[in-house]
């Protein structure tokens, strides 16, 4: 496993797969930088490195190599990643991962056979087709929606899956099948639409079923199975991935007959979390397609308040997000059906920003008499992170507020408790005349330290290293920081014999623990070591030289000549000192 890990390690310039992932990055020194797609970021803070093969934001701490990138940007497990990384670099796997792939490639079998049986199925039932009509659904959307039918028939999945050479207890992990209290499977999904859910990839790993009439439950979705975590997939994103990331603009409906409305509505960009609140997982997911997203939820008080909680996940990536407002009992299937495709696309186009959509369910919920109202009007506007624009709903709801007849006494108090109400993790942000951030040039970084020098010389110099290493593995102990000593002992300790060979990223993963890995390549990552040269590392030796003899006048100045401490020092000198003064002006080989 470890050849093969660090052939792929080897292969994958980190550089191009972050960028694949859609994040913008820009040389910095010999590294790369942009915004961070792991927090909301406003300035630039994550760093890439190429020659480590690792990156890291230096704001939230996120950090990893191309296993840990793709593992977390695609809510993938190890061996997912690995196998998808290998094919990438096309290295050929010895070791099988955590599932089986015999067992994998059955489970995916089995469920187009699943996907191919329902849509058999429908093409046999009039009850089925006749239902689709009434609700719009033609021959064409049908077809490129995949849509099934699940006969109200016990067993006909079941028996036709076993005579097709599948295990029945294999499919009953791909909530397929159930068992019975005799030992027998019956079908899960009976006497309903079925609509396949594809992941990004396009494989079918999951079903979603709407009840033929008014039964309940109304949906029944796949479980969690083998091959599909529902809080990680987004249904329809396989179909719109290609317009969504030209575009990188995603509308989230709540299901499935919502998101194939909004398609028909000329909206080509929709898709759904499948039935539950969108989860973190599905958030991350989006952040790595697109750069906005429109909420298109239904207008009950269900919908409004997954909706409430969708802006703020979102926001949490980094997302900007818009929310679009219908008709009240309205929902996209509902409103292409009474009002047409256009308004669909109005919707999507005028849907508000977050704070205007809070606002305005706020005024529809209370009055500006009520308490409650300033409470919440007061919350909403903490959250607003413009200064801009929360100027301008200060203004508005100023003539508003209760007990105050001077508009310009009651905007002074909405701002005094708007500031107190807000709760700022970060240093405040500078807005630009358009409202928009205005990104702060970094702090100029401290000049490196004489250890700091022979550190960056060892590591990320090679026509220095040989030089510095000599200097690191003999003398140190000597003159190092305790945090530079560790690092070299790490780094001695995987490499005893010689500084190791080949790119960096071929072998930094050696270094233990995970913590120092992290270090050194935190030291990696530094653009102060861009420059480093043999003059810098001359200086630096010499400079730890000086310290430790300044050390040694000092304690004869003291009279601590008899001092344990004192003595030690001066014995490390006395190594350090050059037999010959001719050594002090020879070149780097000779201060060694």
């Amino acid at each position: 496993m470890t050849d093969e890990r660090d052939e792929i390690r080897r292969r994958v310039d980190i550089v191009e797969l972050v960028q694949a992932g859609g994040v913008t990055l820009r040389p910095y020194g010999k590294h790369w930088r942009g915004l961070c797609p792991f927090h909301q970021d406003k300035n630039p803070s994550f760093n890439v490195t190429s020659s480590t093969g690792r990156y890291r934001c230096w704001a939230c701490g996120e950090s990893g190599d191309v296993f840990t990138w793709v593992m977390k940007t695609q809510n993938l497990e190890f061996g997912d990643a690995l196998k998808q990384l290998a094919k990438l670099a096309g290295v050929t796997l010895k070791h099988h991962s955590r599932q089986d792939p015999v067992q994998r490639q059955s489970h995916e079998s089995a469920m187009e056979e699943a996907g191919q049986f329902f849509r058999d199925q429908f093409a046999k039932s009039s009850v089925a087709s006749e239902y689709c009509r009434r609700r719009g659904l033609d021959d064409d959307v049908i077809k490129q929606w995949e849509i099934g039918y699940a006969p109200d028939v016990g067993e006909a999945l079941a028996i036709h899956l076993q005579r097709r050479g599948f295990s029945l207890a294999e499919c009953e992990t791909l909530f397929l099948v159930s068992k019975d209290p005799t030992g027998g499977y019956f079908d899960k999904f009976r006497g309903r639409i079925m609509f396949p859910i594809r992941d990004e990839r396009g494989l079918l790993v999951a079903f979603g079923g709407r009840i033929i009439g008014d039964a309940n439950p109304k949906y029944i979705n796949s479980g969690d199975t083998p091959i599909f975590r529902k809080s990680r997939v987004l249904y329809g994103l396989y179909q719109s991935k290609e317009r969504v990331a030209k575009e990188r603009v995603a509308v989230l409906c709540e299901g499935y007959v919502d998101v194939i409305a909004c398609h028909r509505s000329g909206v080509k960009t929709a898709l759904a979390s499948l039935g539950t609140s969108l989860t973190e997982d599905q958030a991350k997911l989006l952040k790595r397609w697109v750069d906005k997203v429109v909420i298109f939820y239904d207008s009950d008080a269900a919908g409004q308040k997954a909706a409430r909680k969708g802006i703020g996940i979102l926001e949490a990536e980094g997302i900007q997000v818009r929310v679009a407002l219908m008709p009240a009992g309205d929902d996209p299937d509902t409103l292409l059906r009474s009002q047409g495709p256009a308004a669909v696309a109005r919707a999507v186009d005028e849907a508000l920003q977050p704070l205007d959509y809070n606002l305005q369910a706020l005024e529809k919920r209370l009055k500006p008499e009520q308490e409650e109202f300033w409470t919440e009007a007061i919350e909403i506007l903490a959250e607003c992170s413009n200064d801009l624009e929360l100027l301008r709903y200060i203004d508005r709801l100023g003539g508003l507020y209760p007990g105050v007849r001077d508009v310009v006494s009651a905007r002074t108090i909405l701002r005094k408790q708007v500031a107190k109400a807000r709760k700022v993790k970060r240093a405040p942000v500078g807005y630009d005349e358009e409202g928009s951030v205005r990104p702060t040039a970094p702090e100029p970084l401290p000049p490196l330290n004489s250890s700091e020098v022979i550190l960056f010389c060892a590591l990320v110099a090679p026509e220095l290293r040989q030089a510095a290493w000599l200097f690191i593995t003999r003398q140190m102990s000597i003159l190092m920081t305790k945090s530079a000593l560790d690092l070299a002992a790490a780094v001695a300790a995987a490499f005893p014999d010689a500084p190791p060979d080949g790119e960096i990223r071929e072998w930094v993963h050696r270094v233990e623990p995970e913590e120092m890995c992290q270090f050194y390549c935190d030291t990696l990552s530094d653009i102060r070591g861009d420059n480093v040269s043999e003059e810098m590392l001359s200086d630096a030796i010499q400079s730890l030289r000086d310290h430790v003899e300044g050390q040694e006048v000092e304690i004869m100045k003291q009279g601590r000549t008899d001092d344990k401490d004192a003595q030690a020092i001066i014995e490390r000198l006395k190594k350090l000192k050059p037999k010959h003064e001719k050594e002090k002006k020879d070149d780097l080989e000779g201060l060694f």
